[in-house]
């Protein structure tokens, strides 16, 4: 059994830290990329903005069911990012060595503040999205805007500046 500094002195901030970013940035590319499966309800939203958005839908083809399947998607690709990316950084835990704790502790602060809506995605998203802008066509769009989030928070995970960073101690003076 552990003695309650020794277990203490195991948490990393550091790490927690830095995948608590690496979480978010999976959540997002999660959301991100999940506007791939339909772009042509993405593009009549668009189009449409609020108005009739129901018969435009239905002219292209696109009944009740698969709005209802892409919202879900929509709702559950966050949560479905924040598992990846505690699976992943759970592994490289325990592969280096670090306490495991460490991305449990991150897990539920992502998740209480994705749940409540305070990660601040609705502002961070015009800056994120604006290199898919480039592009004209949506898949495109949603695409390079899904992979550059995703490849920052692998980044976050794996680069070994980054692994330097949680593992150093502060020397005293």
């Amino acid at each position: 059994m552990e003695t309650k500094p020794n277990f203490i002195s195991r948490l990393n901030w550091r790490q927690i830290l830095i995948h608590f970013v690496a979480f978010c940035f999976f959540i997002y590319a999660f959301q991100t990329l999940v506007f791939l499966y339909d772009t042509k309800i993405v593009d009549i939203i668009r189009q449409k903005g609020d108005q009739d958005i129901d018969t435009a839908l239905t002219n292209n083809g696109t009944d009740a069911s698969d709005l209802v399947w892409f919202t879900f998607l929509l709702s559950t690709s966050g949560l479905i990012g924040l598992l990846v990316a505690f699976i992943i950084s759970l592994i490289v835990s325990l592969k280096r060595k670090w306490f495991w704790l460490n991305p449990l502790i991150c897990l539920f602060i992502t998740y209480f503040l994705y749940r409540f809506n305070f990660l601040g995605w609705t502002y961070l998203k015009k800056i994120f999205w604006m290199p898919g802008k480039i592009f004209h066509s949506t898949t495109l769009e949603f695409l390079i805007s899904g992979l550059i989030l995703l490849a920052i928070g692998i980044f976050c995970l794996f680069l070994p500046k980054v692994h330097r960073f949680i593992v150093l101690k502060i020397k005293a003076v």
